[in-house]
């Protein structure tokens, strides 16, 4: 029997600050069949081929649609790796808007504001709708929005496009009560 899986050449940025002047990229031939996600090559990586890589990974436990703690940039492009599909050629560098603890983990509590990130999503809030509720504040894994007052109420504001991670994530517009959010990927 023909083995139908495909092999996606993987470029992941390797970079440890405690040990590395500079950040290097590293390239892997990792098997994939149609539905495999980043994440899922990731873990193949890290199990088979390169067991220091890191990464995070948040998917197993209770309440996974709502985590977000595995964003990387694939291809340019923020996003949640456990949500995005591989492809034949990737290159997949960690997420600039924290700081790196290595490779393409995160330290979520160290934002870089240093950092300007071209938006690849268009994020819509519609004030009428928006009630200042601020669970998109709360979910948002990137910290996207900010709350601001306009005409003497709260509405909710993304302030931070650049870092969205797009409908690979989308939880903003998922937990919205009121169906306030839209967001669309730039294609």
């Amino acid at each position: 029997m023909a083995d139908i899986r495909k092999v996606c050449e993987a470029r992941v940025l390797r970079f440890d600050p405690e040990t590395q002047g500079r950040p290097e990229y590293r390239t892997y031939a990792v098997p994939y069949e149609e539905g495999n996600t980043v994440m899922d090559m990731l873990c193949y990586i890290y199990e088979n081929l390169d067991g220091s890589l890191a990464f995070r990974m948040g998917c197993a436990g209770a309440g996974h649609q709502r985590c977000g703690a595995c964003p990387v940039v694939v291809n340019g492009r923020p996003r949640l790796s456990c949500k995005t599909l591989v492809e034949e050629k990737m290159t997949i560098d960690p997420h600039p808007g924290f700081e790196v603890i290595r490779d393409l983990a995160l330290d979520f509590d160290k934002r870089r504001e240093d950092v300007e990130l071209k938006p690849s999503v268009v994020i819509s809030v519609d004030p009428e709708k928006c009630d200042g509720c601020r669970d998109c504040v709360m979910i948002c894994p990137m910290g996207i929005y900010e709350m601001r007052k306009k005409d003497g109420k709260a509405i909710a504001d993304a302030v931070h496009i650049g870092g969205c991670c797009g409908e690979s994530c989308s939880q903003c517009t998922i937990f919205c009560k009121n169906s306030a959010i839209t967001i669309a990927d730039i294609q």
